[in-house]
């Protein structure tokens, strides 16, 4: 999977490096027109099965409907199997609890590209993107309070993949929000990482929903 992400973006990069792009467009009446908004940066919140997490994505405009895109994620993680229980005080306690996890950072690096430009009208954005997935799974005792288990902390590496679909909607000429439902593949090499004593967790990828508010240029 990671090759054929990668093999794509490759084919779609140098097909779009022949497009011409200027900062204007002129017509063949000679009237300068001004530049289409294209997306900049932005910031985002995401919300998966591992829990919500924040980041920004930089954008490198290419042409009008293709983008390079590098971006990065801070979020928490956990094991499907985890659940939280209260004591009568309201306390939160979860069963099994072994280690914190966290994935610090993912980081995105791929493609963005612009799709039905002349069936919607120019607002409204749909796109896919798709892209390979540095990733750093940071982990902490749970035996240790939040802050001082920091002080134990190790960390396991390794790279996946995601693809996606999203909207892009320009509130004006400045601006943007973005919907974007993702897939991530992340999967640890070797061993996994025991969120809670009864099982091993490997598999950090799965759905994300993701939602951007954009700074257009």
């Amino acid at each position: 999977m990671k090759t054929l992400v990668i093999l794509l973006a490759f084919i779609l990069t140098v097909q779009v490096s022949f497009t011409q792009s200027g900062d204007t467009l002129k017509s063949k009446t000679g009237i300068t027109k001004k530049k289409e908004p294209l997306n900049n940066w932005g910031i985002n919140l995401t919300f998966s099965d591992n829990g919500f997490g924040l980041g920004a994505t930089k954008y490198f405009n290419i042409n009008r409907d293709f983008a390079l895109t590098a971006g990065i994620i801070f979020s928490g993680a956990k094991d499907d199997r985890e659940f939280d229980q209260y004591d009568i005080w309201g306390n939160s306690v979860t069963p099994y609890k072994e280690n914190r996890l966290f994935m610090v950072p993912l980081l995105n690096i791929g493609g963005q590209l612009r799709l039905f430009r002349e069936d919607v009208s120019d607002n409204m954005r749909p796109f896919i993107n798709f892209g390979i997935s540095p990733t750093a799974i940071v982990y902490t005792p749970y035996s240790k309070s939040f802050f001082p288990s920091f002080n134990y902390a190790k960390a396991k590496y390794t790279v996946g993949g995601y693809a996606g679909v999203g909207l892009d909607y320009l509130t004006n000429r400045k601006s943007a929000l973005s919907f974007n439902l993702r897939y991530y593949y992340i999967n640890l090499f070797g061993e996994g990482i025991r969120s809670i004593s009864t099982n091993e967790k490997k598999q950090f990828g799965g759905i994300y929903f993701i939602f951007s508010y954009g700074f257009m240029n």
